[in-house]
């Protein structure tokens, strides 16, 4: 499949028109290849080592959620330079999707991990400039504790937990997302689910009553590129392999 025509799918079906993301983030195709499109490597970061993975998995492109574009125009040397030339010398396209693919509701990290919970009656939750790129929703009673050791199972990762107790509402939104936790307990939700957050966020889920657990930033945010890998798969016949390289954070 040409890579322009894959990423102009990729662009409707992720609805990157109308999603607002952070300052400089660059969503779509990212880096062009030349020639068809058999073989789609995934991954969460386009970090040296998943791009040395994709070359060496024969990767005809890539799929991510972390790009390399951020920060503005920046020279291109020393590592950007590096990850940069190597995608172009090995001729592999990169194709980046930030907020779009944690908010995607049905092959979203957030969609991920609310089918990983059994999460019911979901409706949007989370506002980050002026969208809402979370679900909440309602689970089968059970306590904070084992709803962690269910993910930890589930993620293959370490899920630390503030404020034991009885969880039946929950909110979810994967990645960095620590002080969204006020809007969980502004809603009243009995538990929050985010990747990573900071020390204070610990005391604002006891003072605030709702049990909060971190899951990882990279392990919340597997399921997107997985869901989407699969679906163009299913759709194109197109090969995909996922290159796990975990931070463990």
């Amino acid at each position: 499949m040409d890579i322009q025509q894959l990423a102009k799918y990729l662009d409707d079906l992720l609805d990157l028109s109308s999603i607002k993301d952070a300052p400089n983030a660059v969503n779509g195709l990212q880096v062009e290849r030349q020639g068809p499109v058999k073989k789609i490597g995934l991954a969460v970061d386009a970090c040296l080592a998943t791009l040395n993975m994709a070359k060496a998995r024969e990767c005809d492109m890539l799929f991510v959620h972390h790009g390399l574009l951020w920060g503005g125009n920046q020279p291109i040397r020393g590592k950007h330079f590096e990850k940069i030339a190597l995608l172009i010398q090995s001729n592999i396209g990169l194709y980046s999707a930030h907020l779009p693919l944690d908010m995607h509701p049905v092959l979203g990290n957030n969609r991920a991990l609310a089918d990983l919970i059994g999460l019911q009656n979901i409706e949007p939750f989370g506002e980050y400039s002026g969208i809402k790129i979370g679900l909440k929703g309602e689970i089968e009673s059970r306590s904070s504790l084992q709803l962690a050791r269910e993910l930890e199972e589930k993620l293959n990762t370490s899920v630390k937990c503030a404020r034991q107790g009885e969880v039946k509402t929950v909110g979810i939104v994967s990645g960095g997302a620590g002080d969204i936790l006020n809007q969980a307990i502004a809603e009243n939700l009995d538990c929050y689910i985010t990747g990573e957050g900071g020390n204070h966020n610990f005391h604002e889920a006891e003072e605030g009553n709702c049990s909060l657990l971190f899951a990882g930033h990279y392990a919340t945010e597997t399921g997107g590129v997985r869901a989407v890998g699969k679906h163009l798969k299913e759709k194109f016949n197109l090969q995909i392999e996922f290159l796990h390289y975990p931070t463990g954070l």
